[in-house]
């Protein structure tokens, strides 16, 4: 899946900017050394395409003799085509340009979302050298110019004849991560995975001269070659083995690191959490439920507490306008699909200072004086001055009503300077510590511990927990939601309250239950009382406060509000991130490392 993703990006990159997009699977290569010395080899590369427009390829033959019988075939419909060699490019003609006795060659072959097989057969004439006690091959088989990695490799060495295998002494260079395996008298295999541009494949193999009947004489070298390979693979293998040590230590000391540092932050943010952040215990002597108005707390600051926010939001700013439609100093009406408050002039009613700065922003601000239609307020964001003057007003009243709970001494405690110093410090430390691992031992765990210590200072500075008054404040709020929740525990006699329950209701909907509580009110609205009951008061405030429950308890209407209040501030937090920023001045076994001087580093592949 997630190679498909890549290769989907690719081809995404490929469209916008030109680039070819591909990946390469594998690539096996067949080598059969024959008696007289040459190498046949035949190159199978498997390319996982996005979308090419053909493949490239470098064989480097530079101290191999001729490059002969040269042979391209590329994979079309299940069947592999011959490539024919041509002057300019063609689909399915290949162009070759030889430079320094590297055979660069350009295979016009078009691809989109397919894998395709391409096919290089050819032969060096001097694939191998001869000294009067062995033979060798000695050669990269996968040079360092590929442009792109390669899943997995396999480098198939076969002799003319089948030999004892303790005459055949086979070395690998390249990635440590390299394998190599005599697999029997005749055929030796190499393999590595994960091949990343750069790296290479060499082959150091040494076996009996004798198997190479027809090798010509006069090209044997006139001196023992087995001791001074053996002494040099020797000393490469040891400096290999020395690697692969000092990254198994490396290995085994990142996860010692890694175990002591996720300890260490486990421990000390449950400290700084019981210090800081564990919650006072408090016990609610009136049981499960609250059955009336804990304290007098405005809707929004009794929603803040339930929802446990710092400031209201548009949840509260609504249940705030509904507590003005409760005290008559606004009437809610819906009209022709249309939400409208209206300013209602005889209220009475005694105001706080941010209900008097709520009337005022919604009607005489955001309205024409007399009334303000909800529906309407989208508009204010098409323009910026109202906008942002729409944000300042709303931060403001926030502000007013955060005022109101610190007045109340509802606060959060102050948190202990001993343990945000030590967990600030640890979270420094932890970056300083991948710092340190990776420039001086070579160990990355940089980002681990960046992202740790990000952690740990960004944990140590939110921990925090409410004031032991604000906890009992937070509880006797909560068990008056669970009340409105579990409205069929009420008593009979409260049911008959109509006011009492509208006064329910603005609270139920700044702590997100007003459809509980307004299916309360219509309980008490089908229940026919008798007609003394009917006086005229009651039927007053039924007729000025029906609206406050059909309309504000219907979702949608919320969902308006909330839609719109958010549509503005959004728009006014939009323009100030585009505005012009500000000036501060004015301006088998494996691998051995290194290389044991085989050619045919040049090659490599791509694609087009």
């Amino acid at each position: 899946m997630v190679k498909k993703l890549l290769i989907l990006s690719l081809l995404l990159f490929t469209t916008i900017f030109g680039q070819p997009a591909y990946e390469i699977d594998k690539l096996n290569i067949v080598a059969n050394i024959e008696r007289d010395g040459s190498l046949e080899v035949e190159e199978r590369v498997t390319y996982d395409i996005g979308r090419i427009n053909g493949i490239l390829y470098n064989i480097d033959m530079l101290g191999y003799g001729e490059l002969e019988d040269l042979k391209i075939f590329y994979e079309e419909g299940g069947e592999f085509i011959p490539a024919q060699y041509s002057s300019v490019g063609r689909d399915g003609d290949y162009t070759l340009d030889i430079d320094d006795g590297v055979y660069k060659i350009k295979l016009y072959v078009p691809g989109e979302r397919e894998k395709k097989d391409f096919i290089f057969r050819y032969r060096l004439s001097k694939g191998v050298t001869v000294y009067r006690d062995i033979a060798q091959l000695n050669r990269k088989m996968v040079g360092t110019e590929w442009q792109n990695s390669i899943d997995s490799i396999k480098v198939e060495v076969n002799l003319p004849e089948s030999v004892d295998k303790s005459k055949i002494y086979a070395f690998g260079h390249g990635p440590l991560t390299g394998n190599i395996e005599i697999v029997d008298g005749s055929s030796i295999e190499y393999t590595l995975d994960n091949y990343s541009p750069g790296e290479f494949l060499e082959v150091n193999l040494l076996f009996p001269k004798e198997i190479l009947t027809d090798f010509n004489p006069s090209n044997i070298l006139n001196r023992n070659g087995l001791e001074g390979v053996l002494e040099m693979e020797r000393k490469l293998a040891k400096e290999a083995n020395k690697t692969r040590n000092i990254a198994l230590i490396k290995y085994y000391i990142k996860w010692i690191i890694l175990g002591i540092g996720i300890v260490w932050e486990v421990f000390l943010l449950s400290l700084i959490y019981k210090k800081n952040g564990k919650r006072h215990k408090v016990e609610n002597k009136y049981g499960e439920y609250f059955r009336e108005l804990p304290d007098d707390y405005s809707p929004a600051l009794a929603g803040m507490l339930v929802s446990g926010k710092v400031y209201p939001g548009t949840r509260e700013l609504f249940a705030s306008l509904l507590e003005l439609v409760r005290k008559d100093c606004l009437r809610l009406e819906e009209e022709n699909g249309q939400t409208i408050f209206y300013l209602e002039e005889d209220s009475k009613a005694v105001l706080s200072s941010e209900e008097k700065f709520l009337l005022n922003w919604y009607i005489r601000d955001l309205g024409d004086g007399e009334k303000v239609v909800l529906e309407e307020l989208k508009k204010i964001s098409k323009n910026k001055s109202q906008a942002r003057r729409f944000n300042e007003n709303f931060e403001r009243w926030k502000t007013m009503v955060y005022s109101d709970m610190l007045s109340k001494n509802l606060k959060m405690d102050k948190p202990s300077i001993y343990m945000i110093l030590l967990g600030v410090l640890s979270g420094g430390a932890y970056i300083f510590l991948g710092l340190i691992l990776e420039i001086v031992f070579k160990i990355s765990l940089l980002k681990i511990f960046a992202i740790m210590g990000g952690l740990f200072i960004f944990l140590t500075l939110s921990i925090k927990r409410p004031s032991l008054e604000k906890e009992m404040a937070i509880s006797r709020w909560s068990a008056f939601k669970r009340f409105l929740i579990d409205y069929s525990n009420l008593e009979e006699a409260k049911l008959n309250s109509l006011e009492l329950w509208e006064h329910y209701f603005v609270y139920a909907v700044a702590m997100g239950v007003s459809e509980k509580v307004a299916k309360i009110y219509e309980a008490l609205l089908a229940k026919k009382p008798a007609e003394d009951e009917l006086d005229r008061e009651r039927r007053r405030r039924y007729r000025r406060h029906r609206n406050l429950f059909y309309t504000a308890s219907h979702r949608d209407t919320f969902v308006i509000f909330d839609r719109n209040v958010g549509s503005i501030r959004s728009a006014a937090v939009e323009r100030v991130a585009k505005s012009s920023r500000s000036s501060y001045s004015g301006r088998g076994g494996g691998f051995s490392g290194g290389s044991s001087g085989g050619g045919g580093g040049r090659s490599g592949g791509g694609a087009f």
